[in-house]
């Protein structure tokens, strides 16, 4: 098990949805988890897994202790965050425990 101590680093991230919001809210999230890519493109081409791109989030993601893919395909996801990881960096994905961890910075309807 490797943890990345990152300390508090900030990423710049996408997130696609159907809906207009203020900020996330783990009741509306697939899994208890939000995920975000670092490729719009991604994302406005439907290749991310994103719900929609009607609405595109730009956001800054705040991460601290992260996991990888070694630990995503050996474990559940409640089970990574159980272990001290406050997110998942798959490539260019990002998978996010807490939704204070993610500030809206724009949000952009029809691009």
């Amino acid at each position: 098990m490797k943890i990345y101590k990152v300390s508090s680093k900030e990423v710049i991230a996408y997130h696609g949805s159907h809906k207009i919001f203020d900020k996330f809210d783990k009741d509306f999230a697939a899994q208890g988890v939000f995920w975000f890519s670092t490729d719009l493109n991604k994302i406005l081409g439907g290749t991310s897994g994103a719900n929609s791109s009607k609405v595109i989030y730009k956001v800054k993601l705040s991460v601290d202790n992260v996991a990888g893919w070694e630990e995503y395909d050996k474990y559940f996801l409640s089970q990574i965050n159980d272990m001290g990881y406050d997110s998942i960096k798959l490539d260019d994905d990002w998978v996010i425990f807490d939704p204070n961890q993610i500030e809206i910075l724009e949000k952009h309807e029809d691009l």
